[in-house]
């Protein structure tokens, strides 16, 4: 597998995850906080309860991609030594990879293009990559606020 680019290119990562800050309201900045105005904003977006929206997370999102391929990716992408302080990082904020939105991505938080059936920890199905693929067209990175 080759690896995506915003695994090894932080620069590329976070013009993707600043887009997804910007457009997809992805966040909180800080999950470990209540951020009370965060969570009402997409339960909002949603028209659901501010307890539902808080059990729709990256981690559990369609999109998070978590195969051990990935995970190495990541890993390598923090540190050549995959045994170092690479897996601490990872563990702490359990990051995955947003296939929608091309960057790392910690899966305590969310955003309002959040997928239901994930995460994706082992190779994608054809139905699973056609959603995706799908879910994609919705949103032009290119054409959108930087």
């Amino acid at each position: 597998m080759k690896c995506p680019t915003a695994t090894y290119d932080i620069k590329f990562n976070l013009k993707n995850r600043n887009w997804a800050i910007k457009n997809v309201d992805y966040g909180p900045a800080n999950p470990e906080e209540e951020n009370e105005e965060y969570w009402q904003n997409l339960a909002d977006i949603w028209q659901v309860s501010i307890d539902d929206i808080q059990e729709m997370r990256c981690g559990n999102c369609a999109a998070f991609i978590q195969t051990p391929e990935m995970l190495d990716c990541i890993l390598k992408g923090i540190d050549e030594e995959t045994d170092g302080y690479a897996k601490d990082v990872q563990g702490a904020s359990n990051l995955g990879y947003c296939e929608l939105f091309d960057f790392k991505c910690a899966g305590e938080r969310t955003c309002s293009a959040w997928l239901t059936g994930g995460p994706i920890t082992k190779k994608m199905s054809k139905n699973q990559q056609n959603m995706l693929m799908m879910a994609k067209t919705e949103y032009d990175m290119e054409n959108e606020d930087e």
